[in-house]
């Protein structure tokens, strides 16, 4: 049978071949036909299900990208071109997508400024996972800008290099940061200008964490040199002792507590300071940080010391003179009934020589009650304008005759009359009592000098040494080369009935009454003196401003000029060193501290060059003046000093305390007389 599949009719049998390979063809297209029908079906059933879900999590990766709230950009290295971006980019920064795609990532931003940018976006070189995080301004269409923190991460697709780019706006944070830096930059102003320091410390190992400005100037450190050290780090080992001990004692007791005084040494010198301290607790209430607040009241100690001082002899003035009167009344009865029994002619010679015993010893008492009222300043005084030059020169030869031939005595006086208002006989007085006074401390003879001169007295002269008011003076200056005082003695010197001398040798008033006859003419007086050095005595006395004799003088006392030179002063007395750095600053020096001697040959080995004229005490604790004038000059011969003493040049000479081709000036600082100096020197 033929068979029904076979295509091939019947007469065809001459074409066998032909027709079995057209079958065969034909076979084989409908079973690809057939097999890629199947094949279409299979693979939708296979594979669609999955490519939809990877559609779907691009479409939603694509929309999460669009909806932040970072600009996204897809970088091309070496250009910059960017490829691709979020909607983000285009909403933040006013372009079209299409527009973006147009430029560089350098269009956009100041990166182009930014050498860290640049190189790794630029870079040929095969930096994979490189990244860096760089704030910039971009740029907007509308021709605004705004910050960005803009995150660039060098990444590698399908073999090629790109960079992202991840910007965010950071606007809103920087105006917080900004106005977080000026609440803590005006905190940090308020508390470096709050005069006292201020200063934290760790609770465990008691170092300090942050101090204020006014701490740094008090202590001598800058804030460096301070954070992160001990108290034993910076202070002298018993003063750090007692620090650290209150510190301690501050931390168990878990509260406040304050030090009434406690000495802290400073390039200055020692300081007084009333501190307040108190811990600083964690959420746990554990002891973390230890506050401090420490006042200096170096000052207030001093006007103190000096006001109970004052009180003290105002007390002792008004119960003396208060004894003095009622005893006058006492010594009239006595003096006048001697009197009547003298010059009765029956009274027997034995007895006539005993009443004249009791009329010495009456005159005697009446000459005590006459000091003490004068140092109570109950004692009368007439009072007309004299110059005080003329008044010493009248004086001049009866001083000569009180103190003896071993004592020399040497006058100078002011080229200026010097007018004042005074009764020339009690400053008379005062000349004889501290002349005597002088040629006591002279016994193998020695120098007397008396020196006048003229002085203005500031506001910061009173401050410094709290007596006075301020205005002209005329100043007399009474320096001898005697045994001198110590501290102790100098304290008490005008105490009534306090002396030195051996009992019988001085009633203990002369130097009450010259104390009491300078108070009545509204002046006052200064005592200098070392121990086998000296004494220098420096009254002052209002100058009479209302004389025709002034007008010459005032004009004279015009403000000098100051400068910018450097000047280094070297004093070991803190307050002085603080008035002297005022008075030079102020008139527009730069100013150099040193507190001894050691300190300045220190500080002009380091300094020198900078250093136009050194202004230093000439008798100091450890090194005098003169010894570092030596030494300085050592380092440069040209090196200029001017040295500052309570002592006149004459005794200072006669001590061989002067270096050669020095200047001198005395103590107090007399701001006038020390600008036209320091001036003259300088402009030498």
């Amino acid at each position: 049978m033929k068979n029904p599949s076979d295509p091939r009719l019947p007469g065809d049998a001459d074409e066998p071949q032909d027709s079995a390979e057209a079958s065969a063809q034909d076979a084989l297209e409908a079973l690809q036909r057939k097999l890629a029908g199947l094949g279409e079906t299979s693979m939708r059933k296979t594979y669609y299900p999955e490519l939809q879900q990877r559609l779907e999590e691009l479409e939603r990766l694509k929309a999460f990208l669009d909806h932040s709230n970072d600009a996204i950009f897809l970088v091309e290295v070496l250009t910059g071109r960017i490829v691709d971006l979020n909607e983000s980019a285009s909403r933040q920064l006013g372009w079209s997508r299409a527009e973006l795609l147009e430029k560089s990532l350098f269009d956009l931003s100041d990166l182009q400024d930014n050498p860290a940018a640049v190189s790794l976006i630029r870079s040929t070189a095969d930096a994979a996972e490189v990244r860096d995080l760089i704030v910039t301004e971009l740029h907007r269409q509308d021709g605004g800008s705004f910050w960005a923190e803009l995150m660039l991460n060098r990444m590698h697709f399908r073999d090629r290099a790109y960079v992202l780019a991840v910007a965010r706006d950071i606007t809103q944070r920087r105006a917080v940061e900004e106005a977080l830096r000026q609440s803590e930059e005006f905190l940090k102003n308020i508390v470096d200008h709050i005069p006292a320091m201020i200063f934290a410390k760790d609770a465990q190992q008691l170092r300090f964490i942050t101090i204020n400005k006014y701490g740094e100037e008090l202590l001598g450190y800058t804030r460096r040199e301070i954070l992160g050290k001990s108290n034993a780090d910076l202070f002298p080992p018993d003063q750090a002792e007692f620090f650290s001990q209150k510190d301690r004692e501050t931390l168990e007791q878990g509260e406040l507590v304050e030090i009434p005084e406690e000495v802290v040494s400073t390039p200055v010198g020692d300081r007084v300071l009333r501190t307040k301290k108190i811990p600083l607790l964690d959420g746990q209430g554990k002891a973390r940080y230890l506050l401090g607040i420490a006042e200096d009241i170096t000052e207030r100690k001093q006007l103190e010391e000096k006001l109970v001082q004052s009180q003290k002899m105002e007390a002792i003035g008004q119960l003396a003179g208060g004894v003095a009167h009622d005893f006058n009344n006492i010594l009239m009865v006595i003096l006048g009934y001697g009197s009547m029994l003298r010059n009765d002619a029956a009274l027997a010679a034995p007895h006539r020589e005993q009443v004249d015993r009791i009329m010495d010893a009456a005159d005697k008492a009446a000459q005590l009650t006459s000091g003490l009222l004068t140092f109570s300043r109950k004692q009368v005084i007439k009072t007309q304008t004299a110059d005080l030059n003329e008044v010493i020169r009248h004086v001049e030869k009866f001083l000569s005759r009180i103190i003896g031939e071993d004592v020399q005595l040497k006058a100078v006086f002011a080229r200026h009359p010097l007018p004042v208002d005074i009764d020339a006989n009690q400053i008379e007085q005062v000349l004889v009592n501290l002349s005597t006074n002088a040629r006591d401390a002279m016994p193998q003879g020695g120098l007397l000098t008396v020196e006048t001169s003229l002085l203005r007295i500031d506001a910061g002269f009173v401050q410094a040494n709290g007596i006075g008011e301020p205005g002209p003076y005329a100043v007399i200056s009474i320096s001898d080369t005697g045994v001198g005082m110590d501290d102790a003695t100098r304290k008490r010197i005008f105490e009534p009935f306090f002396t030195t001398k051996e009992v019988g040798k001085g009633t203990g008033l002369g130097m009450s009454i010259v104390y009491g006859i300078i108070k009545q003419h509204s002046g006052f007086v200064n005592v200098y003196s070392e121990p086998g050095i000296g004494t220098t005595f420096r009254i002052y006395l209002p100058l009479s401003v209302t004389s025709p004799l002034a007008e010459a003088v005032l004009r004279d006392m015009e403000q000098p000029k100051g400068g910018s030179e450097t000047i280094m002063v070297v004093e070991d007395e803190a307050d002085l060193r603080v008035l002297l750095e005022q008075i030079l600053t102020g008139a527009g020096y730069r100013v150099i501290m040193a507190e001894n001697g050691a300190v300045a040959i220190q500080q002009y080995a380091k300094s020198g060059k900078e250093i136009s004229l050194v202004l230093m005490d000439m008798i100091m604790p450890g090194m005098s003046g003169k010894d570092a004038c030596k030494a300085i000059r050592a380092i440069d011969p040209n090196a200029r000093v001017l040295y500052t003493s309570g002592y006149t040049m004459d005794i200072i000479k006669s001590r061989d305390l002067l270096e050669e081709g020095t200047e001198l000036l005395m103590k107090p600082v007399r701001p006038r007389e020390l600008l036209q100096k320091v001036r003259e020197m300088l402009d030498a």
